[in-house]
């Protein structure tokens, strides 16, 4: 984390998910579905998952252990009964997942200050990502299989640091003329340490240096544009993108972006990123957090239109086309944006273009048209 484009990298992930409108449905008979506000799972993902924390600082900091360790974990509080309680977090450092001898999982938890023990599959609520290993349970970390990409960016941050902490000045020897020499090494190394007062660290930059006894400064490192210090370290952060599945331009690097792709940039990370990523987390859940009768009337979901809030001129467009189709009525479009809706009777009901009317109503009215008028004085 200590990569700023790591850190950034994390950080939108989490903060994506944890923002994102997140409810426990009922599913209904004709296939739609409908919030459940009194089931009592909706309290614990959606307002206060523990004692502590927010449902958002929950979901935030339970994918930030799984964008950098491809894992997370969050015990399970029964209130009595099939019930949860609590989802309490821990740290996946200290989690070792084993297969139980009935072929679920179980957890062996040995945590800092408090002795070691087991947590079985039904007391926990976990997220693993993707797994190569011959026992199917153990996910790998995306960073410790891209470590050599974070190193490099790290060595580049410390370089850069180094470079400027010495005001710039790439290493070298002092040079002694032909036939002269320091006698001992003590007057070594009080030269060295008389040069490095002198010369080094940033309050030094521009002083100028007086060199007795013929002695001559030979510069014996590579330019920055030698070692292409700039280019190395935009081509991490680009490496670092394509770990966590982010945009260049989430991570602040816009080199290569235009107005038009950035927003192509923004649809793919829903597309590729997000929702994968949504699916994953809702098939958990109710893995792990419904039960009984509920696990086959209950659903959680993610609401992905939450994304569209930011975007104005998209959220009008996408609600003006809904209406104009009667897919949605009015009311529902200002819950939608956060408004109450009106006690109207017009406003609860759909309405489409009258072009747009059914091929069956057309048929009738063209019949209709090309029947001959009946005569003057007939019986209708």
């Amino acid at each position: 984390m200590r990569v700023t484009a790591v850190y950034r990298a994390v950080s939108v992930l989490a903060q994506t998910y944890a923002s994102l409108p997140l409810g426990v449905y009922r599913q209904l008979d004709n296939g739609g579905k409908e919030m459940d506000r009194n089931h009592p799972l909706y309290r614990v993902l959606c307002k206060t998952p523990n004692k502590w924390q927010t449902s958002f600082e929950f979901r935030e900091m339970m994918t930030g252990h799984f964008a950098l360790r491809g894992r997370c974990y969050a015990e399970i509080i029964s209130s009595g009964g099939q019930s949860v309680a609590e989802l309490v977090p821990l740290h996946p450092d200290h989690i070792r997942p084993f297969r139980a001898p009935d072929g679920r999982i179980a957890f062996e938890y040995s945590p800092v200050d408090g002795p070691r023990r087991i947590i079985l599959q039904s007391e926990m609520h976990f997220m693993h990502g993707l797994t190569t290993g011959q026992d199917g349970i153990t996910p790998l970390s995306p960073i410790g299989e891209c470590r050599e990409a974070v190193g490099l960016a790290l060595a580049t941050e410390e370089h850069g640091a180094r470079l400027f902490g010495n005001g710039t000045r790439l290493g070298g020897v002092l040079k002694m003329p032909a036939g002269k020499s320091l006698k001992d090494d003590p007057s070594r190394q009080r030269m060295l340490k008389s040069w490095r007062e002198a010369q080094s660290g940033l309050r030094n930059v521009g002083k100028t240096a007086i060199l007795e006894d013929g002695l001559e400064w030979q510069s014996m490192g590579m330019t920055n544009e030698d070692s292409q210090f700039i280019d190395s370290r935009t081509m991490q952060i680009a490496e670092i993108a394509r770990i966590f599945g982010i945009p260049l331009h989430m991570l602040a690097d816009l080199s290569n972006s235009t107005n038009n792709n950035i927003e192509h940039q923004g649809m793919e990370f829903v597309t590729h990123t997000i929702r994968p990523g949504s699916v994953r987390r809702e098939e958990a859940m109710e893995r792990d957090l419904l039960y009984g009768a509920s696990a086959l009337t209950h659903c959680i979901y993610f609401d992905l239109d939450g994304l569209m809030r930011g975007d104005s001129a998209a959220r009008a467009s996408f609600n003006s086309s809904m209406l104009q189709n009667g897919v949605f009525n009015r009311n529902e479009v200002r819950i939608t944006e956060g408004m109450n809706p009106v006690k109207e009777p017009a406003m609860d009901e759909f309405t489409v273009q009258t072009n747009l009317a059914m091929i069956q109503l057309l048929e009738a009215i063209t019949k209709n048209q090309q029947q001959p008028a009946p005569a003057q004085g007939a019986a209708p």
